[in-house]
């Protein structure tokens, strides 16, 4: 098999499954193979699991090590904002960083039998089937690998090697025996060995072992059996009794040790023969397997190991192993390998020793490298033993469950860790210490709060927590301080909030974290979509997200979080394409990464866009609230119950409404239960849906009534978006009642509020109502006397049924075709040039070696200086304008 398979610079097939049961020498053939396959020129990486590696996750964070080894540690306020990124995200992290591997490129994995979990059928079908077609996979496992095994043979992908291909043919077996050792059995002894090993390598070797040492061969193979009780007998008569009381010692006392090396072995068992004992392992060939080209790192067969333990707690007494074990503990410590270190301090029953280590080492297994489960496991056992770790090791834990979104059980730790701290500070000396820590586990409490939706607890801890103190961690800072932002913008305390946003961007700039920037960004696009300003916000959050998108990638949680929120600006300024694909990108992953605020926002722009046909999709985004406090769906029911009514479906709206408890007959006072009370924002988002179904209901007074409240609830905080849509509520009112005048003056109203905000929604939404009032009313009742309102109105009436006022909008329009607010830079008039000649977005990008995004974005601010949104109306500007003159 291995002469077959080396005779070609890479694998037969895009995966070679190696599955046999133990003792069919899986990682000697693959180790050979990684050396002819290496030594042939291929980019090839190994990974070799153990005991240990149970679950996805933990294959992941070792694939992770193996293929991005560049990735930093990140700040742990910015790496528990991230959160725990799915499964998913980490797989297609993985098979993007294997498309850029060389060609040829070969990942081996050994003993993927340890992992158990479900999932893995997921990671190694998207390793098979989504990487490139130079990358090949050679995987071993004790079981059939878990993959579209259909699949994959229909499409000849894989080659599978069990354990017929690994067993031993008669001439190999002669070979492993000796030419002596042949003959002595001859070949009635030789088909005797096939006949009871049936070519199992391991047993064969065994049996080679048994019968080099009896004086008559024959006789002990016809004695031998092959059942387990003759399996341990031979290893301990034939092997273990062949050794020298201090080689067999050694050997027993370093069974336990899952790899070993000389210096290991030497400082855990206090030999000095060590390296001599280690020398005899190999020269015998007592199954031992080399780990590493250097032979330096050895690990003991499987089979081997386990009898070796068991004989060993026979054997060598309790006290020796546990010296033994926490000798090698010490000596992993101080060698780095930590987790080693930790696994024999606990095997040895030494909880102090490994709450030392976990002290020393907690933010790197937990923050850097990500092993939560089994940090969590370490410390759940030291509980379970009646020890606790330092105060780095609670307040990692506190970390690693809130990484975990185990919230509540992670609230009751933080508890139990403050009142540690008030009782240790002072009676050890180290209050300010003490402090420091909880200020920090404030930080977690404050996330926590804020990702639950408790803002009345978030809110107390922030003012409690603020203002910062010269040792907090800059990104602490900002944490706290824009995180508090959405709580008080949902208070309409816009001035505090703006406050705290300079504190935000101070030390957020500290930190120079582009993660930091982007959440700073989020909050402050908060206050300005609070008001529904989108003349600004919206070039902000593009900025942002191109900036994300730049250095942290499509993948990045925030990179989905930041396009959700632009995706808001998107629709509400009349950008539906670019909502379109904003969406796309952040829909990705907003169940995993945002808060409540940012998946309405979110939720909100896709409602908008829905046909309302799309039932499976609906769903989708009912799924996504679910995942979230109960105001998110609370939300999602109001934008679809308006969303139905702009589709014309009142009795599907009223259905909607009444899930969430508000039935239009019931009239204002059901705005006062505690269901929408307990949310900052829900009461007006409530009475916004009432107003809606009296409207379409045909309950005009009720309506009338329930806008003059919201209106002056509007104007005593100063919302003028609000104001907007509550305007054109009246509109519509007055338009009902065949009173076209004042509704003209109401949209007149709206316009004037909503042209300096670039908010076009509303307008859009109620495009009926708008066409309605033009085509019933005369320019003079517009009374639109500031240009930016004529330019915007006539944005708005663009693609209206209008009839005979078309030309007096177009024409109150036209007074300011010839001023521009700001002159186009060289390379925007160079782009309108190229545009004129009908170039595509991937042409001026070739032609001007730009990249597609920098591109768009030269469009969009060319599109703003014009006042315009698409390549048609730039160029008819342009051309009034005599921009496109050579």
């Amino acid at each position: 098999m291995l002469d077959e398979l080396g005779a070609a610079l890479r694998p037969p097939a895009k995966l070679l499954a190696v599955s046999a049961p133990t003792g069919y020498g899986k990682t000697v053939f693959l180790s050979r193979l990684f050396d002819h396959y290496r030594s042939s020129g291929a980019e090839c990486q190994w990974l070799a699991l153990d005991d240990r590696d149970t679950t996805v996750e933990r294959l992941l964070t070792l694939l992770e090590g193996v293929l991005l080894p560049g990735i930093e540690s990140v700040d742990p306020g910015q790496a528990l904002h991230q959160g725990d990124r799915s499964v998913d995200e980490r797989i297609a992290a993985v098979i993007e960083s294997l498309s850029h591997a060389h060609d040829p490129a070969v990942l081996f994995i050994d003993n993927l039998n340890y992992c158990v979990d479900e999932t893995l059928s997921a990671l190694i079908d998207a390793l098979v089937f989504s990487t490139p077609s130079w990358v090949h996979l050679v995987l071993s496992s004790t079981t059939d690998l878990p993959f579209d095994r259909a699949r994959a043979r229909l499409e000849g992908r894989v080659r599978s090697i069990g354990y017929n291909d690994l067993s031993l043919n008669a001439g190999e077996i002669a070979q492993l025996l000796g030419t002596e050792l042949s003959e002595r059995i001859g070949a009635v002894g030789l088909n005797a060995i096939i006949d009871q090993t049936e070519g199992w390598p391991a047993a064969v070797r065994l049996m080679q072992i048994l019968l080099a040492s009896a004086v008559d061969p024959l006789q002990a193979l016809q004695q031998f059996s092959g059942a387990d009780e003759d399996l341990a007998d031979l290893l301990n008569r034939q092997i273990l009794h062949q050794l020298d009381p201090a080689s067999r010692q050694f050997l027993l006392e370093i069974a336990p040790l899952r790899v070993f090396g000389v210096n290991l072995c030497r400082q855990a068992t206090g030999d000095d023969r060590a390296a001599d004992h280690v020398r005899r392992l190999l020269k015998d060939n007592l199954f031992v397997i080399p780990l590493d080209r250097n032979r330096s790192w050895y690990r003991l067969h499987a089979l081997f190991r386990e009898f070796l333990i068991d004989e060993a707690e026979r054997q060598v007494p309790a006290a020796r192993r546990y010296e033994v074990l926490c000798r090698a503990a010490e000596w992993c410590e101080h060698a780095g390998r930590w987790q080693d270190a930790i696994d024999y301090a606990l095997m040895a029953e030494r909880g102090d020793l490994a709450a030392a280590i976990l002290e020393r080492v907690a933010a790197m297994f937990v923050r850097d490298r990500g092993d939560l489960n089994q940090y969590i496991e370490w410390v759940e056992r030291l509980h379970r033993m009646g020890v606790r770790g330092g105060w780095e090791v609670d307040y990692w834990y506190v970390w690693a469950l809130v990484f975990h979104r185990r919230y509540e059980f992670a609230r009751r730790q933080m508890e139990l860790v403050s009142q540690r701290l008030r009782s240790e500070a002072a009676s050890q000396g180290r209050v300010d210490e003490a402090e420091h820590v909880q200020r920090r586990i404030d930080v977690i409490s404050f996330t926590i709060d804020t990702y639950t939706d408790r803002h009345e607890d978030a809110l107390r801890l922030a003012m409690r927590w603020l203002p910062p103190r010269p040792d907090d961690d800059p990104f602490d800072v900002a944490t706290v301080a824009a995180g508090s932002c959405f709580q008080l913008v949902s208070r309409h305390q816009l001035t505090e909030a703006r406050s705290l946003l300079r504190l935000a961007q101070s030390h957020i700039a500290q930190a120079q974290s582009v993660y930091g920037e982007s959440w700073v960004a989020i909050a402050s696009a908060s206050v300005a979509i609070y008001d529904d300003d989108y003349s600004q916000v919206h070039q902000d959050l593009i900025g942002a997200l191109a900036k994300s998108r730049a250095q942290l990638g499509d993948n990045a949680g925030i990179s989905g979080t930041l396009a959700i929120v632009a995706s808001k600006s998107a629709i509400e300024s009349g950008r539906d394409d670019e909502a379109r694909e904003l969406l796309m990108l952040g829909m990705r992953r907003i169940e995993s990464h945002g808060i409540v605020e940012t998946a309405l926002l979110g939720l909100d722009a896709a409602i908008k866009l829905w046909n309302g046909d799309d039932l499976p999709t609906l769903n989708r985004y009912r799924e996504i609230a679910a995942a979230y406090p109960p105001r998110a769906a609370l939300g999602l029911s109001c934008f679809i119950v308006r969303r139905l009514l702009r589709l014309g479906r009142y009795d599907e709206a009223l259905v909607e409404a009444a899930q969430i408890g508000l039935v239009p007959e019931r009239g204002i006072e059901q705005l006062a239960s505690a269901e929408f009370e307990q949310f900052h924002g829900m009461r007006a988002m409530a009475a916004a849906v009432l107003i809606e179904l009296d409207i379409a209901g045909g309950r005009l007074k009720a309506a009338t009534a329930l806008i003059a409240d919201e209106t002056r609830n509007a104007k005593a905080v100063n919302r003028s978006g609000r104001l907007v849509e509550l305007a054109l509520d009246e509109a519509a009112i007055t338009l009902c009642s065949h009173n076209p005048a004042p509704a003209a003056r109401h949209l007149a109203r709206a316009v004037s509020l909503a042209a300096k905000r670039r908010y076009i929604r509303p307008f859009r939404d109620r495009a009926e109502l708008v066409a309605a009032l033009v085509n019933e009313t005369k320019s003079k009742d517009w009374g639109f006397a500031v240009e930016e309102e004529r330019r915007f109105f006539a944005e708005i009436c663009r693609g209206l049924p209008l009839g005979q006022h078309r030309d007096d909008v177009e024409l109150d329009a036209d007074s300011s075709v010839h001023t521009l607010a700001e002159t186009p830079t060289a390379r925007e008039l160079e782009l309108l040039m190229l545009v004129e000649a009908g170039l595509s977005n991937q042409q001026l990008a070739d032609r001007l070696s730009l990249s597609v995004a920098t591109v768009k974005w030269h469009l969009y601010n060319l599109y703003t200086k014009l006042g315009v949104s698409s390549r048609g109306a730039a160029l008819a500007r342009a051309r009034a304008l005599n921009l496109l003159v050579r």
